[in-house]
């Protein structure tokens, strides 16, 4: 499953550049929400990137966040170097996907779906998209804990048009289904849970808009 719910304040580098703006490019996504501010002060937020296999490399846009915690980030047109990985079926699947579609193989990509303040208190507000808070708190007690209804948001940046469709067991042990048909540029991914015979089936897609609900979620230690 391609979730982070990792401190990002292990790793961040705010002056080590992630990305680079290009002339021609794609155009910047503006990402906006609320997040608990405890210190009652207007500071630095930070968008934290990660990848379909589950790692993880540091910032790759920052933008205000105001003192009653609404903010917005501007996540680049263009994304380049170590900011991307390429999408290959061995960094997606561990076991399984056979008939598995990727085309075409090789394009590179980045992902977000965590925020993180870092400048409000010794310890940075961290936020994932999320169908609920309910669903976030089971997730970080047991990342198994999934129900009928959960879901997560992601944003996904490729580098050209792609497709991926199959089933397989991911990096972290999940099973999951992908129907994904991505343009070049910023996209909106739901990993959504649905009803599987007497079980529950997660399927990331791409969307027009997130699920009905989804929004920024405070990791336990702001709720």
């Amino acid at each position: 499953m391609p979730r982070r719910l990792l401190d990002p304040v292990r790793t961040l580098a705010l002056t080590a550049a992630l990305f680079s703006m290009a002339a021609g490019a794609q155009r910047p996504l503006a990402l906006s929400g609320n997040v608990p501010n405890p210190t009652g002060k207007a500071g630095t937020i930070v968008a934290w990137l990660s990848h379909l296999d589950v790692s993880a490399s540091g910032v790759i846009a920052f933008g205000p966040i105001s003192a009653t915690g609404e903010f917005q980030i501007e996540l680049p047109g263009s994304v380049t170097g170590d900011a991307l990985q390429s999408l290959e079926l061995k960094k997606l699947c561990v076991s399984g996907g056979q008939g598995f579609q990727l085309s075409p193989a090789g394009v590179d990509h980045a992902l977000v779906n965590t925020v993180a303040a870092f400048d409000m208190t010794k310890t940075p507000v961290s936020a994932i998209l999320a169908s609920s808070a309910d669903f976030v708190t089971r997730l970080e007690a047991d990342k198994s804990d999934v129900r009928v209804g959960d879901a997560l948001g992601y944003y996904l940046y490729v580098s050209e048009r792609v497709t991926v469709r199959g089933t397989c067991v991911g990096a972290d042990g999940q099973e999951v289904t992908y129907d994904l048909s991505a343009g070049a540029g910023w996209n909106r991914l739901a990993y959504e849970f649905e009803a599987a015979g007497d079980g529950v089936r997660g399927v990331l897609r791409t969307v027009r808009e997130f699920p009905a609900g989804m929004s920024w979620v405070a990791l336990k230690d702001y709720r």
